[in-house]
């Protein structure tokens, strides 16, 4: 397959998932502030590459989450109760990275919102 072709499938795919998935789409947004935000705070360049790895992160797990969640409604009719059980364990694991994101975003801009806010 063509290269091209392959590309424009993925595009396709990822905008699929961007139009049908909320969450995705919130968590984009959610990337897109912090960006905003780290780059007028002016923060190290480091700091810029571990949130843009992170924000990656986040919208990544929520596309593979939302791919799963596809998969797993195909079997639904035969394990209803384990279905159940995966749909919340991947919740559960796209909400932990959410709070060890949250949790890196403080400790990176902290100190940007103490000199702003003159806080000791």
């Amino acid at each position: 397959m063509p290269i091209i072709k392959k590309f424009t499938r993925a595009t396709k795919g990822f905008i699929k998932v961007i139009t049908s998935e909320t969450s995705v789409r919130m968590q984009i947004v959610l990337g897109i502030l912090v960006l905003v935000a780290a780059i007028g705070l002016d923060i190290s360049r480091i700091e810029l590459i571990v949130i843009v790895i992170i924000i990656f992160s986040i919208i990544i797990l929520e596309g593979v989450n939302t791919v799963l969640e596809r998969i797993i409604d195909l079997v639904e009719p035969r394990y209803k109760d384990m279905v159940g059980e995966i749909k919340d364990a991947l919740a559960g694991l796209v909400m932990l990275a959410s709070v060890g994101a949250v949790l890196i975003g403080l400790l990176i801009f902290w100190p940007y919102i103490q000199s702003i806010l003159n806080i000791v």
